[in-house]
């Protein structure tokens, strides 16, 4: 049988080392013209690239590039991320393979799984609402493949990540609200098994202790479901002995809901409740009203993740390369659905 030629028979026979050749292999523009020609031409004496597959296997890793998403539908902010993804991918010789769990835990375990059998080399993740363990990406570090959380992070094990100022954002936003005079403040959150969701409601919180409210009163409603239990919510808010006179959304795609269900029951928005969300879905833009949000750089959020992961697949010392926690800045994006219209 015809022995299969891997990066390491390129390497040793070029005198340099495997991550070199592998960077050559995918046309990495940090290698030179001249070493990428040399790497090329020694492929093809040894008829490397008829054995792809097997070489692969052999040096443990591919060009590929796995990405496990929670969902891709109605979710404006994974859609952006994934283009800066692709497009420092695309630029560095990678291809990308992107995978939704569906918010579940067990199928993000078989995503991940999949991926890893794959020789991906490295995984980019946003964690499911459902994951509270997280063996399953410390089996991928175990087989040297790195991992880096975007969005939603864990301070559960020790890997890079990059997110936004999710803390910061809520907080902007609520003392918005309560800069344009509304007095009881209600917050719908997301699941609290979600680090995104304990920032925003830990945000809102402190809002309101820094401008004197009483936060022991804050009317605050748990949505597991994140948009489906719109409905459930606004039932329970229009039900309180005080009603409250604004809300501030886990999500953009909540508070579209919760519109359209104050909508129904007769409620003028921001007349009777304002309403504001999280994320800066261009949607909200379109909206009737215009709805207030905090806009997070979904792009750069993708952009940042896919470089720091390519940098630590690449490395020969990870160790020394250590881990980054990257928290990028929100903006708030004050509109007709929270502000007033003030009398001159």
């Amino acid at each position: 049988m015809a022995k299969v030629y891997t990066i390491h028979d390129i390497a040793i026979r070029l005198n340099i080392s495997k991550s070199t050749v592998s960077r050559a292999l995918r046309n990495h523009p940090d290698v030179s013209k001249d070493t990428k020609a040399a790497v090329f031409e020694m492929a093809e004496k040894l008829n490397y690239q008829k054995n792809i597959l097997a070489s692969n296997l052999a040096s443990k890793s591919t060009n590929l590039i796995g990405v496990v998403i929670p969902e891709i539908a109605r979710q404006h902010f994974f859609a952006q991320a994934l283009s800066g993804i692709q497009k420092v991918a695309k630029e560095k010789g990678y291809i990308v393979m992107v995978c939704q769990s569906n918010e579940e835990l067990q199928e993000e375990i078989n995503q991940v799984r999949a991926l890893v059998n794959s020789r991906v080399a490295g995984l980019l993740i946003s964690l499911s609402k459902e994951t509270d363990t997280f063996g399953h990406l410390q089996e991928a570090l175990d087989r040297d493949i790195p991992v880096v959380l975007f969005d939603r992070g864990t301070d559960q094990i020790e890997v890079s990540q990059v997110t936004v100022d999710d803390y910061k954002g809520a907080f902007d936003i609520t003392n918005h609200l309560i800069h344009e005079g509304y007095d009881n403040l209600a917050h719908l959150s997301g699941p609290m098994s979600l680090s995104i969701s304990q920032k925003r409601y830990q945000g809102f919180i402190d809002a309101l202790k820094s401008s004197g409210k009483n936060t022991a009163e804050a009317i605050v409603y748990q949505c597991d479901n994140l948009s489906l239990d719109a409905c459930e919510a606004v039932d329970r808010l229009l039900s309180q002995k005080k009603k409250p006179d604004a809300v501030f959304c886990m999500s953009d795609y909540m508070a579209i809901q919760v519109i359209k269900h104050l909508k129904d029951r007769g409620i003028k928005i921001p007349e009777d409740m304002a309403v504001a969300g999280f994320a800066g879905d261009p949607i909200t833009e379109l909206m009737d009203p215009q709805i207030s949000t905090v806009e997070q750089p979904a792009y750069d959020i993708g952009v940042q993740a896919a470089k720091r992961l390519i940098m630590e697949a690449e490395s020969d010392d990870r160790e020394t390369l250590g881990f980054i926690n990257r928290v990028l800045p929100t903006a708030i994006i004050p509109r007709s659905s929270t502000v007033k219209k003030h009398s001159n």
